[in-house]
């Protein structure tokens, strides 16, 4: 019986080391086979091959770096982040995991985490890259001619200057100066004098703040004021608004708050994002809002690259309001005529490495102020550039 016991001992230690051996043969293998398709730039191959090993559970540093590379040169710079990014969480000495995670950002246009991982890099990366610290990084400008179908509510202008500052490598600071123009024509407006011609001249400040707590989290805040003279009328009224954003390489989450008041009116919204980029890179993006102010609004744009140098958007808001904040309280709208319905569609242009023109266009289906029936349409034109330092 006890030597019955020592053979069964035996037997099981011998399977137990076959085990072992086939598995460090296994790694030694995936670590040669990989080699040998990065070195003959079999990226598609490698990027199946390196996913395929890692999910059985063979994963080790240079495997998820070769797969990451695979994937950037693919340009599925999602994959390649998610890699990189394994790498760098478990060695944050690794240089080259670090390189990698800051492009993959970058190329992702996540600047917030871009900036957080390229202050990290060395001074020689820094230079060669020619990223430093304080920096202009950014110069907006944009135009819309909106066309009302009605004939009580003229042809409005839209105008807005933006410029975009990195204060250091986790703040960014975006501020814009805006002006806005129409002439109305509404005599249910009883308060208000010579309301048959009633000129809006609205000033706009719009500051806001990034702070980039890590690599995927970052916090929001800022302001937007505005300068509203109604005839009889003037308001000063500004909206402050908060929010956190969450990145990962293929999704971005983020909730946002806005407090202030609209013609001297108090009006709270509450908004939820999410980004979605299921091909790893700005190929294809889905960007969902919901947002609960006076009413609840569904707001969907999908977008594609079309060419090399060209993006196409469609875009649909869903939902009826009279006052709405968009795009981190950019825009807030604070029409007296309620919208029924908004859509529209955009391009965007790289017209040069760092001048982009975009061109956009919005239908709204609105109803007249104090009416139940009284439909109209409004046509907006929209153009703008983007300078980047």
């Amino acid at each position: 019986m006890y030597t019955k016991r020592l053979l069964i001992l035996f037997f099981c230690s011998l399977l137990l080391f076959k085990s072992h051996a086939q598995q460090v043969e296994t790694v030694a293998e995936a670590d040669v086979h990989s080699l040998n398709l990065f070195n003959a730039a079999q990226w598609k191959p490698l990027l199946i091959y390196g996913k395929e090993k890692i999910s059985e559970g063979i994963d080790f540093p240079l495997l998820r770096m070769r797969t990451g590379y695979a994937a950037f040169m693919l340009g599925n710079f999602g994959q390649s982040l998610k890699q990189y990014k394994n790498v760098l969480d478990a060695d944050p000495a690794n240089n080259a995991a670090l390189y990698y995670v800051y492009l993959n950002n970058l190329y992702l246009n996540n600047i917030t985490a871009a900036r957080y991982y390229a202050g990290k890099l060395s001074d020689e990366i820094k230079l060669s890259e020619k990223i430093s610290a304080f920096r202009l990084s950014g110069v907006e400008t944009e135009f819309s001619y909106k066309i009302p179908t009605d004939t009580t509510r003229k042809n409005a202008q839209y105008f807005r200057l933006g410029l975009n500052i990195q204060l250091g490598y986790k703040l960014q600071f975006q501020q814009s100066g805006a002006i806005y123009n129409q002439q109305v024509n509404e005599p249910r407006l009883l308060n208000v004098v010579n309301n048959q011609r009633i000129k809006v001249n609205q000033k706009e400040y719009y500051g806001k703040l990034i702070f980039a707590a890590s690599g995927t989290v970052s916090i929001i805040g800022g302001v937007h004021y505005f300068y509203t003279p109604y005839n009889n009328f003037v308001y000063n009224n500004t909206i402050l608004f908060a929010g956190v954003k969450y990145a990962t390489p293929f999704m971005h989450i983020q909730a946002m708050a806005n407090f202030g008041k609209i013609t001297d009116t108090t009006y709270n919204q509450y908004d939820l994002t999410l980004s979605l980029f299921p091909l790893g890179n700005s190929k294809f993006y889905s960007i969902t809002r919901a947002a609960y102010g006076n009413q609840f609004t569904l707001s969907q744009i999908a977008g594609y690259r079309a060419t090399k140098n060209i993006w196409l958007e469609g875009h649909v808001t869903l939902g009826k309001f009279g006052n709405l904040i968009e795009n981190d309280a950019l825009y807030v709208y604070n029409d007296i005529d309620e919208k029924q319905f908004k859509a529209g569609g955009s391009m965007y242009a790289l017209v040069s490495k760092k001048l982009r023109l975009s061109l956009n266009y919005t239908f709204d289906r609105k109803l007249k102020y104090k009416t139940t029936n009284q439909y109209f349409y409004q046509h907006s034109i929209n153009g703008g550039l983007t300078w980047t330092f």
